[in-house]
């Protein structure tokens, strides 16, 4: 018997502006850069109100306009964090998630953590969006990059995950979800050790929806959620890889406000990962992101932000989370 593939509607807080005018946006950029001093309120009211695709337009009209390069304007009129937000939000995602995975993998060590959350949370389509943006971008092969910084079991899920070849748009198969099932707990919890090769090929390559029915169905069978089970089962990037499918599959906003609060907890803040995490979902499934974080941690983001962020940094952030304290 087989049911249908249903995915969640989520429901973004930066939408597109409608009516939209980039020439008068331009305008209004350009009046609040020239001259003595910056109007750095105008900047947040007017970018972080935008889509990235209208953010782009208004950058065309800009330098149409006036012959500028609208970065090299906000680089040069602004600093620190609230600098780096703003060039954040003036990419494409795409060209986005290709720079922050090239930032993750050069130099000396790898930020394991941002290959997990930028590669293992995407659809086919976005995989291929990245893939091409880095070619563009730095004229390197993302996979053979990916192959070169990392090993093991966690190299495979990744390499598995940046093929784009997900199932998706299939009806959810309940029989092979409870055939699934069982053979993640064969080759989990009942086996001494893992097959770690098993749990990579089912949450590697089934779509979503019928990773939530298999998942179902292995709560029926285990004494311990998937979840539990993958962090009993693994260690290291792996467990964390393996988790961050698992749970886009069955809360893909539970994962992201799990990432967001670690980003402010404890003494500092990891702002880069801050401003990745807000720009990128702001325009995807923030108001659930922002559900789930009240829910999970009973204080709100935009509470958090206030706290840990200062300045024209945190009102562009409030503004994008449409929370109290923006524009």
């Amino acid at each position: 018997m087989a049911g249908l593939s249903l995915e969640p509607t989520y429901h973004a807080t930066v939408v597109p502006a409608h009516p939209f005018d980039p020439e008068a946006d331009a305008k209004a950029l350009r009046g609040a850069m020239k001259g003595f001093g910056t109007d750095e309120k105008t900047l947040i009211r007017v970018l972080a109100n935008r889509t990235a695709m209208q953010r782009m337009d208004i950058a065309r009209h800009f330098k149409t306009m006036y012959g500028k390069d609208l970065i090299k304007d906000l680089k040069s009129e602004t600093g620190g964090n609230f600098e780096d937000v703003l060039l954040a939000m003036m990419m494409e995602p795409a060209q986005q998630d290709a720079q922050v995975l090239r930032e993750a993998m050069k130099g000396v060590g790898t930020d394991e953590q941002v290959l997990i959350e930028t590669i293992c949370t995407k659809s086919n389509a976005e995989i291929r969006a990245i893939k091409e943006a880095y070619a563009t971008l730095f004229k390197r092969d993302l996979e053979k990059d990916v192959k070169s910084e990392t090993g093991g079991h966690f190299k495979r899920a990744l390499i598995s995950a940046l093929q784009g070849n997900r199932e998706e748009g299939k009806p959810v198969d309940m029989a092979k979800a409870r055939q699934e099932a069982e053979e993640l707990h064969k080759a989990g919890e009942k086996k001494w050790g893992t097959d770690e090769s098993k749990f990579l090929q089912v949450i590697g390559l089934r779509s979503f929806p019928q990773l939530r029915a298999t998942f179902e169905e292995y709560r029926k069978i285990s004494k311990y959620d998937i979840v539990r089970s993958i962090e009993r089962e693994m260690g290291g990037d792996l467990k964390n890889s393996m988790k961050a499918m698992a749970m886009c599959a069955i809360d893909r906003p539970g994962y992201f406000a799990e990432r967001i609060y670690k980003t402010m907890k404890g003494a500092g803040t990891a702002d880069r990962a801050l401003i990745r995490l807000i720009v990128s979902r702001s325009e995807i499934d923030m108001v659930e992101i922002k559900e789930r974080f009240f829910s999970m941690y009973n204080k709100s983001l935009g509470s958090m932000i206030h706290g840990d962020t200062g300045g024209d940094y945190r009102r562009t952030l409030l503004t994008l989370v449409k929370e109290e304290g923006g524009l």
